[in-house]
């Protein structure tokens, strides 16, 4: 569930970099929620400078955005965690100033998110939920983790 979309101007990230962003944010969600690995997306945007903006201007400087959307259920001082981290290790596998990072994070019910074919757990509760899963289902979530 917890799908983090990281958006760039094109070209900004080298493929390393969104390999190690992306193991670096799934690695984050994982520590801190307890979720299983096989639930983080992981989604580059690249967008051309023509088409981003900041502050009503046409982008002319250094600008990662991350919004992710989370299970609710997670405790603020996690999901501040989170943000805190992402920011740090994003700044750090990209080379890029903290000031130029922005994190966001949005909640939403489990009960309105379905994965694998069925409606998600509640937080803490994905090991009963994987086990009604079918042999195909589980085995993907196998592969993913």
């Amino acid at each position: 569930m917890p799908t983090y979309v990281v958006t760039t101007s094109s070209k900004r990230l080298a493929q390393e970099q969104k390999n190690r962003i992306a193991e670096d944010i799934t690695q984050i969600h994982c520590d801190q929620t307890g979720a299983p690995k096989y639930f983080v997306q992981i989604i580059f945007n690249e967008v051309s400078r023509e088409n981003y903006f900041l502050g009503g201007k046409q982008l002319s400087e250094d600008n990662i955005y991350i919004h992710a959307h989370i299970r609710n259920g997670r405790t603020l001082s996690s999901k501040q965690r989170i943000i805190n981290d992402i920011v740090t290790r994003v700044a750090s596998a990209s080379n890029a100033d903290v000031s130029s990072i922005q994190t966001y994070i949005t909640d939403i019910p489990a009960s309105q998110v379905a994965e694998f074919g069925t409606i998600l757990p509640e937080p803490g509760e994905e090991g009963e939920w994987e086990k009604q899963q079918s042999e195909v289902a589980r085995a993907r979530m196998k592969r993913l983790s």
